[in-house]
């Protein structure tokens, strides 16, 4: 999804009288999310106002996907703390649209999208997005400068990651991964309904070594590639699975697979993924891969095609 088209997008959206007409959404306060919902936090910065410090941001996004608004308020806080507040709302991509605050000295200011640079964050399912510090300034009477930058991730967990509800934190605005917690068990979890009788797990040890190795091509999208690699070797365990199972099966296999993927802007996700090559034929090994590839959210901000390349080797 281009510039040009997110622009005039949101130049159209904010002519609509729904633009007040949005829905709060809920905090979120550690329980398991369906599996079609995730979470955003954010941290915000305030400089160049006299007297006390912001308190409250209101913030309005609005789902392309959903075709809805939605509002949450955000307080501030320290980049290196823990988030405050974290808000729950149905994964898929969203543009900010509009920030509201009243300033110490009782001026009610706004920030609208911008024609020339809508910021779009992607929200994955039972997966937190950090929306990174949002840094406040005046502009003009009743205006609001907002600089958007991404910080490191803040939220931790105190227990043990088999018990978390989320599977990982990423970058809200590229969909990189900041740090895997639950992982591909929550992501499960969620799609079974977080059922008792579903969620037994199954553990093997292997005594020889097993090597995967990545390869990305995008073609004429390359300048991607360095992220896709880098989620992708997040989620390597998961990746890796596939190919364990498919060793009690067959345990002298071993080879490469070639994926052609097409890469959704819109999900952040690959959303289409079929075997192009290679000497990797088992079926459900393939099926698994395919399977994860999907739930992986990616660092995409245009549609596109290439090939990932997987070799794996035992010893």
């Amino acid at each position: 999804m281009s510039v040009w088209f997110l622009s005039v997008l949101m130049f159209f959206l904010m002519q609509s009288p729904v633009f007040a007409q949005a829905t709060a959404i809920k905090e979120w306060k550690g329980e398991y999310f369906s599996k079609k919902e995730g979470g955003i936090f954010l941290k915000t910065l305030a400089t160049g106002f006299r007297g006390a410090a912001l308190d409250n941001v209101q913030v309005t996004i609005y789902s392309i996907i959903q075709q809805k608004y939605y509002t949450f308020s955000n307080s501030q806080v320290a980049a290196e703390a823990a988030p405050r507040e974290i808000w729950k709302l149905p994964s898929g991509k969203y543009l900010v649209s509009r920030i509201d605050f009243t300033d110490p000295s009782g001026v009610n200011r706004m920030w609208l999208a911008k024609q020339a640079k809508p910021v779009a964050i992607l929200v994955p399912r039972v997966m937190l997005s950090n929306l990174g510090r949002w840094q406040i300034s005046p502009e003009g009477v009743t205006g609001l400068a907002v600089n958007f930058e991404m910080i490191p991730n803040s939220y931790r967990e105190s227990g043990a990651a088999k018990e978390s509800s989320v599977a990982a934190v990423i970058n809200g605005f590229t969909g990189s991964v900041q740090q895997v917690i639950g992982g591909r068990q929550v992501v499960d979890a969620a799609d079974k309904g977080y059922s008792d009788d579903n969620m037994i797990r199954a553990t093997t040890s292997f005594t020889r070594q097993i090597g995967v190795f990545y390869g990305v091509n995008l073609f004429k999208h390359n300048k991607y590639s360095k992220d896709v690699l880098g989620a992708l070797k997040s989620f390597d365990a998961q990746l890796r699975a596939c190919y364990t199972s498919a060793l009690e099966r067959n345990g002298q296999l071993a080879g490469d697979l070639v994926l052609k993927v097409l890469a959704s802007a819109k999900t952040g996700t690959i959303r289409q993924a079929t075997k192009s090559k290679g000497s990797i034929a088992d079926g459900a090994m393939i099926d698994c891969i395919l399977g994860e590839l999907q739930q992986i959210p990616m660092p995409v901000q245009e549609n596109m095609i290439g090939e990932l390349t997987f070799n794996f080797l035992t010893k």
